[in-house]
């Protein structure tokens, strides 16, 4: 990955993080329960406000300079698909209660970004096999950061019904079990999943940490908002693989 495409990653997710923390706290009624994350980006709102026009010009300059035009398609395919989601959820969330995809749709968006660097690897150009190789990883990757936003949804359901909100958790007050679950069952596959290829061993052990660490989260006596910080840690897993590997 080149140094502008990793730049140019990092810029664009938290430019979507603060433009929807910024929406979901300004979207809240002044004496209703509050996250402690939703008090802290209204305490912090005009650094929040002042924050987005810089990052954005910003990173559409590396954008625009860095990236090659195919990558720049896609990137610009999913940042509105990205901008339609966020604009559904916040003017018609109710359809959520409907159609309980919200977490789903988070965590396949949330795929897609973070793989989105990956495409000029998986061109046509790329043979059939290794982009079959792929595909496992990939679906479990997404797996797991739905996982992640389901297990939030689970944890602020009731906040999220103070707040009028809908989740899939809102939905499906008994969701919990079936997610903790599921988290297992991912740790598992991701597991035989490494003995399956030595090229997927790092990546398939990653996620099985992950998804154990998140399933450990659903047993942990702590504070929800602790809890929730918990749960994106854990898709940092790769991280301390990398240091592992750079000690050893």
């Amino acid at each position: 990955m080149s140094a502008s495409a990793r730049v140019a990653l990092f810029l664009a997710a938290w430019l979507i993080y603060l433009i929807d923390r910024l929406a979901d706290s300004l979207s809240l009624q002044h004496r209703s329960a509050k996250s402690l994350r939703q008090q802290f980006c209204l305490r912090h709102k005009r650094i929040w406000i002042g924050l987005i026009p810089v990052i954005a010009p910003l990173d559409t300059v590396i954008v625009l300079s860095g990236l090659d035009r195919n990558l720049l398609l896609a990137g610009a395919c999913l940042s509105s698909i990205a901008l339609i989601y966020l604009a559904f959820n916040y003017a018609v969330s109710q359809l959520w209660d409907t159609v309980p995809l919200k977490e789903i749709t988070v965590g396949f968006l949330f795929t897609a970004g973070t793989l989105l660097v990956l495409l000029p690897k998986l061109s046509v150009a790329t043979p059939t096999m290794e982009r079959s190789t792929v595909t496992a990883p990939v679906m479990f990757f997404a797996a797991l950061c739905s996982l992640n936003c389901m297990s939030i949804a689970v944890w602020e359901r009731d906040l999220d019904r103070i707040q009028g909100k809908h989740s899939i958790a809102t939905r499906w007050p008994g969701l919990g079990f079936s997610v903790r679950i599921f988290c297992i069952v991912l740790a598992a596959a991701a597991l035989l999943l490494a003995f399956a290829g030595h090229r997927l061993f790092p990546v398939a052990i990653c996620l099985s940490a992950s998804a154990t660490l998140l399933a450990i989260l659903h047993f942990v006596s702590i504070q929800h908002d602790e809890r929730t910080a918990l749960a994106d840690l854990v898709l940092l897993t790769p991280v301390a693989f990398l240091c592992a590997e750079l000690v050893l």
